[in-house]
């Protein structure tokens, strides 16, 4: 298995989840709870954001100016659902366009509490690190649809990437 192979079990994943976000009234969508970014929607947010920047640097890419998952351009989950899917395209070039995932990559982060960071790395490293990172942020979204009523079950990288069927 590769990292496209890893991706693909994070988007079907990620479908679970959200098809169950989806299920929220805005109100629930955006409220507020004592962990993780607070709410459904602003972890939603990062985990997008996250994305499209780190996976971004395997390319050099990223212009924080057309960063896509600002509250002004994604005002709402429908949004920020087609904009995420939209850039399902874009990673999975981005990982089959990839020819040496041990070649050094030097770039400069920004994480919420606001530190700056120069992070040296291949990019087997950040791809790993932006799979656990959204794994990390997942889980604190289940936990939030938990408490909302909606739980999600069963994400589990084995029941999702290999054949797996439930005996009666």
């Amino acid at each position: 298995m590769g990292p496209l192979d890893h991706y693909r079990y994070l988007t079907t994943a990620r479908r679970r989840l959200l098809d169950r976000v989806r299920e929220l009234t805005p109100e629930q969508y955006r409220q507020e709870f004592p962990f993780g970014l607070k709410s459904v929607r602003r972890t939603l947010l990062h985990m997008a954001g996250a994305e499209w920047f780190i996976l971004g640097q395997l390319r050099g890419e990223p212009k924080m100016e057309e960063y896509p998952f600002v509250s002004e351009r994604v005002p709402d989950f429908a949004a920020l659902e087609k904009a995420w899917r939209d850039l399902e395209p874009r990673t999975i070039d981005i990982l089959q366009s990839e020819q040496d995932w041990d070649r050094p990559i030097d770039f400069k982060t920004v994480i919420p509490t606001r530190e700056r960071f120069r992070v040296k790395a291949s990019p087997i490293i950040i791809f790993t690190q932006f799979t656990y990172h959204e794994i990390h942020h997942r889980a604190q979204v289940m936990a939030m649809l938990r408490q909302l009523g909606v739980p999600v079950e069963t994400l589990d990288f084995i029941l999702l990437a290999c054949e797996a069927v439930e005996e009666k």
